[in-house]
């Protein structure tokens, strides 16, 4: 029996807040939609308190929040709180621990916080396409690159909070160039701003094809679909990348499911030619999928991580 409660889960994103008021069974109540402060921590911890009493009006009075749950699209250590790698919302470098800022502005709330792609793996885990799969990788490509990895039923932090980090692996690129400690080479080949300048590239070329120079790897998928070769050549190319950096989490934690999430990742003319790929890389691969939560993963897996910080049931 789920004891009466609420909980309280938001997802941070480079541009976007969203936030969700569910019972303590993950059924949501109310969410709501806003713009992200990017340059001000004090602030961005500020608009999350807002948005709880925003919330807190829009439903019939109930149960108390009993726990909060906050994805961030940075990397997070989870013993101490710091936030890394804060290009995406510059004003969280000025928060020492941003768990305990988001506590107190939240009256006390047991909080818990941790990266967007960690919780997406949680959201899928609980209510997408990995139910009931003990051993799971959740690959976020979008914007940057990400990886939510579950192992025997567990979500994997690591030293730091550093595990999952697929953006680093020394593949796609020059493991030793500029853009290798700023952003990762992978990240720097597979994400999509690599792929929108690959399309601006070849439209340049003057290659014959329908798509425009600043063309969406969603349109490059559609345009292959219909028979462009070089949206094709374009598609094909970012499946083989992404095949290279699922073959490298398989020989190391061997998941027995892998989903493809993200504005690039949920693409769906991209799984097919991954799965094609994967098979000259594996013998054996593993089953991969397109995030079933689509761009919701994130604030389904923030309460999820609500419920974990919220006590008995």
């Amino acid at each position: 029996m789920i004891r009466p409660g609420r909980l309280f889960g938001v997802d941070v994103g480079g541009t976007k807040l969203r936030a969700a008021l569910a019972n303590l069974d993950g059924s949501i109540l109310a969410e709501l939609a806003e713009p992200t402060v990017r340059d001000s921590g004090a602030g961005l911890v500020e608009r999350v308190a807002i948005a709880l009493e925003r919330l807190r009006g829009e439903v019939p009075a109930g149960p108390e929040v009993v726990a909060a749950g906050v994805a961030l699209p940075v990397g997070v250590d989870p013993g101490t709180g710091r936030v890394r790698s804060t290009h995406n919302v510059p004003g969280l470098a000025d928060v020492p621990d941003i768990r305990r800022e988001l506590g107190r502005a939240l009256g006390g709330l047991p909080v818990a916080v941790d990266n967007d792609a960690n919780a997406a793996a949680l959201g899928e885990r609980a209510h997408g396409s990995a139910i009931g799969v003990a051993d799971l990788a959740v690959i976020v490509i979008g914007t940057g690159v990400g990886m939510g990895l579950i192992a025997d039923g567990r979500l994997i932090h690591g030293a730091r909070g550093m595990a999952g980090e697929l953006a680093f692996l020394p593949l796609g690129g020059d493991p030793f160039g500029p853009a290798a400690l700023a952003m990762g080479t992978f990240e720097a080949a597979a994400a999509g701003p690599a792929v929108r300048e690959r399309i601006s590239a070849a439209v340049r070329s003057g290659a014959r094809t329908s798509l425009s120079l600043d063309a969406t790897f969603a349109e490059a998928a559609r345009a292959a679909a219909a028979g462009d070769a070089l949206a094709r050549a374009i598609v094909d190319e970012e499946a083989r990348l992404v095949a290279l950096g699922i073959a490298a989490v398989v020989a190391v934690v061997a998941p027995e499911l892998v989903v493809l999430g993200g504005g690039v990742g949920s693409v769906p003319g991209l799984l097919e030619p991954v799965r094609a790929h994967l098979a000259g890389l594996i013998a054996e691969p593993p089953r991969v999928e397109t995030c079933r939560l689509g761009d919701r993963a994130e604030l389904v897996g923030a309460l999820e991580l609500a419920r974990s910080v919220a006590g008995p049931g």
